[in-house]
């Protein structure tokens, strides 16, 4: 048996047990977060969060949602489409960057396109997140990157037959995640009116 076999071997054993254990570990954390979102027909994944009793009117309300976007939809991969002050709605599609990154033979790093929508009433907002597609980069052992996008509806935990199911499970994880604490920034800037940190400070 030759040491260049023991190592090879070796090697597939250490990445064996590490799929194993992670997937234990993904496959408990999909359970806990199993029924906190909705599956529409189209195969999308959507978080709902109602934001009550804000003592606000419907007009500073829109503009506080609006400074959410601006500040927080402000690169190439993100846009406003539609802000309607009149019916009190905005829409934004951008993206989460590199959520998860799954390391082994490959490589890969997970991106999540979603749609971010607002509805405005007196008092009262309603966010909408759908997550749509993975964007991914992956990277051979070589350092090339090969990058794909595709549906997340297309891969576990929602089609039981897809491939790479630890990759694609703490991904979505990762993604969850990340819908919750896109909620709860949002709702900041709402309730308080709040910035970033680095637009408000005082030595302008």
């Amino acid at each position: 048996m030759t040491m260049k076999y023991i190592y090879l071997t070796t090697l597939f054993l250490l990445f064996a047990s590490f799929g194993y254990s992670q997937s234990s570990k993904t496959k408990q954390q999909l359970a806990d977060i199993e029924g906190l979102y909705e599956v529409d027909n189209t195969g999308n994944v959507s978080y709902v969060s109602v934001f009550d009793n804000i003592d606000l009117t419907e007009k500073e309300i829109y503009d506080r949602a609006l400074s959410y976007f601006i500040h927080t939809y402000n690169d190439a991969n993100s846009v406003i489409q539609e802000k309607d002050e009149e019916s009190g709605r905005i829409i934004g599609k951008g993206i989460f960057p590199n959520v998860h990154i799954g390391t082994g033979l490959v490589t890969r790093k997970y991106s999540i396109v979603h749609i971010l929508r607002i509805d405005i009433k007196e008092n009262r907002a309603r966010a909408i997140i759908t997550l749509t597609n993975y964007d991914v980069k992956s990277y051979d052992l070589d350092g090339n990157m090969y990058p794909s996008s595709y549906p997340i509806s297309a891969s576990y935990p929602f089609n039981p037959k897809g491939g790479e199911k630890n990759f694609h499970g703490q991904a979505f994880v990762q993604a969850h995640l990340k819908a919750d604490e896109t909620f709860l920034e949002l709702e900041n800037v709402i309730r308080n009116g709040a910035v970033s940190s680095d637009l408000s400070k005082d030595d302008w």
